[in-house]
């Protein structure tokens, strides 16, 4: 067997400490955050102190674009909610829902040029092109936000580093356009064996980490089930366990699981330092 150096051993624990670890707290002065990375070690909301769980029902009002894969996220906050009333989920199509004791998410936004309410929002309409930007920022203008996110469908599979590192560009330009929202950047599905996948993905990872970023790392939690993470000729793929089509393109099973980790995500915006 081969031995562990110190140095590599030193680099693990920091790499460990990276995820679900201290952030700073948020309201709606101050939208300053340090970064982190919500993955399949984040999944475990009865270890939320209730306070926290108060804290998000009262904090967040989300402004949510995604095509099919990303539906993974809301199926999965309706079965919460419809489980446990103490997680409570209100969502509404392009509009920000009224939440009773719990998460308000607009699911869309409005195409102005032909006007109507569009639920499946490809890469142009949020952020690729100059028209996406615009419906982006007339949400931001026009309603009650302080979180907004995109999430991928299969884009990674095809997409060069130069494409990924658009999208990674203007999410930065959001930001700075809109200091009082917090911007969440995600990666994709995982349910490709495309080494291009795999790589645009650790693009995307690691910008988050050296520019201080929030990140959802869906594809993450994707391959993780029991405690254990599933490679197809070393790639990390999604679980065999979630292999299936009850809603977004997996089981109910994997929308729950990644709707836990929504939960721990809005927490830690909230304050909590994730211990």
């Amino acid at each position: 067997m081969k031995r562990i150096g110190f140095g590599s051993v030193l680099l693990l624990l920091v790499l460990a400490l990276h995820f679900c670890q201290t952030g700073e707290s948020n309201n709606d002065q101050d939208t300053t955050v340090i970064g982190f990375t919500i993955d399949h070690q984040c999944t475990d909301i009865s270890g939320i102190p209730d306070e926290w769980i108060t804290r998000v029902k009262e904090s967040w009002r989300i402004h949510y674009a995604h095509t099919s894969h990303g539906e993974q996220i809301t199926t999965g906050l309706e079965l919460l909610s419809s489980g446990n009333s103490n997680y409570r989920f209100y969502s509404a199509s392009c509009q920000m829902p009224v939440a009773l004791n719990g998460i308000s998410l607009m699911d869309g936004q409005y195409v102005q040029q032909d006007a109507y309410c569009e639920t499946y929002i490809t890469p142009d309409l949020y952020w690729e092109s100059e028209y996406g930007l615009n419906l982006t920022r007339w949400v931001l203008n026009n309603h009650d936000v302080n979180i907004s996110l995109w999430a991928w469908c299969c884009q990674p599979d095809y997409y060069s580093d130069t494409e990924v590192q658009n999208y990674l560009n203007k999410m930065s330009q959001l930001e700075q356009e809109y200091p009082q929202v917090i911007f969440i950047y995600m990666t994709g599905n995982a349910q490709s064996t495309e080494m291009n996948r795999f790589q645009r993905n650790n693009q995307i990872r690691e910008y988050c980490q050296n520019n201080n970023k929030v990140l959802f790392d869906f594809a993450d939690l994707d391959c993780w089930y029991n405690g254990q993470q599933h490679l197809e000729s070393g790639i990390p793929v999604e679980h065999p366990h979630y292999h299936g089509d009850e809603a977004g393109h997996t089981t109910y099973e994997s929308c729950i699981n990644k709707a836990r980790a929504f939960w721990w995500l809005l927490a830690r915006l909230s304050g909590w330092d994730g211990t």
